[in-house]
């Protein structure tokens, strides 16, 4: 209820927000006694599949067509006993570094109203920036997540090609295998990001997400993505106190390919 309160508040000052579901995960909590994220609010992009609901990304023809099922990751995050309780507004067809769409308008930046929040996980960083949120999850091709992380001042990684789950969702470019987007957490603190990222692993995703035989489907009306598998690849602590570590830095001014003196 607190972190619904604050969503709440979140959206009325930055519209961050896509779909309440505020009142079924009330409900849902109720059953979410067990599990790595027992009891977690987690709020999603709006592209991730969750049944009965919409996933849009900002398309008008695809408003009032919710989905019939839940995807992959949803279902493994209730297993997890994660709540998802509110979905985060993007810009249509997410290739965009703003959030803004004529479905769901504009979504500024907690910080400061007259900026953009980032995208095209843009609703996920305003929301987590604003504290309507402690967990969430967006989409990264080309610095989705990792854009509005830096403009909002959260934290994120983006996760390498197959790691995360993602059969099920909502996607504007069905069928692009080049570079494709990759589902990524973000979160309020590093240890939030590192403790969900444990969590997630824990529950096996590779047995979620296996798919690769189909390059989508159709589900009332929306296409879906399906080529992606999820690696079985399990988390591995690593130990850097007695490591020496190095750090790569380029130099770039936005305005030119020129090396620095």
């Amino acid at each position: 209820m607190a972190y619904g309160k604050k969503a709440l508040k979140a959206h009325e000052e930055t519209n961050c927000l896509t779909e309440v579901m505020i009142s079924p995960a009330q409900t849902w909590a109720k059953c979410c006694a067990n599990g790595p994220l027992a009891g977690m609010p987690v709020s999603l992009k709006d592209t991730v599949g969750i049944e009965g609901w919409d996933s849009s990304i900002g398309y008008s023809a695809w408003v009032n067509k919710p989905l019939r099922d839940d995807s992959t990751l949803v279902k493994l995050l209730r297993d997890a006993g994660a709540v998802p309780f509110v979905k985060t507004s993007i810009p249509i067809t997410l290739l965009s570094f703003e959030s803004t769409s004529d479905l769901f308008g504009v979504t500024s930046n907690p910080h400061k109203k007259s900026h953009s929040p980032g995208g095209s996980s843009g609703g996920e960083g305003a929301l987590l920036a604003y504290g309507g949120s402690r967990i969430g999850i967006g989409t990264d091709v080309a610095g989705s997540v990792r854009c509005p992380a830096h403009y909002s001042g959260v934290y994120t990684i983006k996760a390498s090609m197959y790691r995360f789950l993602k059969t099920g969702s909502t996607t504007s470019m069905p069928g692009q295998e080049g570079v494709p987007a990759v589902y990524s957490p973000m979160a309020r603190t590093l240890e939030d990001l590192e403790t969900f990222w444990k969590a997630i692993f824990s529950m096996k995703p590779w047995t979620y997400d296996h798919s690769v035989s189909t390059p989508c489907s159709k589900r009332a009306g929306i296409f879906t993505s399906m080529f992606l598998k999820c690696l079985h690849i399990p988390w591995r602590d690593v130990d850097l106190s007695h490591t020496k570590l190095k750090w790569g830095v380029m130099w770039q001014d936005g305005m030119s390919c020129r090396h620095p003196p």
